[in-house]
């Protein structure tokens, strides 16, 4: 198996599955509401999956052993890296969002995000993965602090989630 394929089965495997079954009148995405044609049903499961993708959060990368051979630390490191990339970048945009929200420097922004997740609890890259998700939907509640007036904004701290 080449690398390329090993990386497209791991993309696979990573999507979520968007499950379409025909009806005697219709089409059917998720057991949800019945559709007239495949088009829309496509379209549709479509957008549910990009939601699912958008929601969830990256796997943690993999730690390496002593018992493993340098090119097999070799690819935990590149995976490593990758992770660390694509959580700064996740960042860096919730830095913007709440940075032009706000009218704020940079600065302030990372602070600002920084002291919500801590009074939280949790994470900065998790809480920065809902400040983007906010810019894009204004129904996800945000804690009052990042939220943008007349968004939606959550009644109370949150643990555990």
């Amino acid at each position: 198996m080449t690398s390329n394929s090993t990386a497209d089965t791991a993309e696979a495997e990573q999507a979520p599955a968007a499950v379409i079954r025909r009806t005697p009148t219709g089409w059917r995405v998720h057991d949800g509401e019945e559709l007239p044609d495949l088009l829309n049903a496509i379209v549709l499961a479509d957008l549910l999956a990009a939601e699912e993708r958008r929601n969830a959060s990256p796997a943690a990368p993999p730690r390496a052993s002593d018992a493993d051979g340098e090119e097999a630390r070799l690819r935990v490191t590149v995976a490593q890296l990758e992770h660390a990339l694509h959580t700064r970048v996740v960042t860096e945009q919730a830095i913007g969002v709440l940075a032009e929200r706000h009218r704020l420097t940079p600065r302030e922004a990372f602070e600002l995000l920084r002291s919500a997740s801590r009074s939280r609890g949790r994470k900065v890259a998790d809480m920065a993965r809902e400040v983007v998700a906010s810019s894009t939907n204004p129904l996800t509640a945000l804690p009052g602090e990042l939220a943008a007036e007349g968004a939606a904004a959550e009644s109370g701290p949150r643990h555990g989630r």
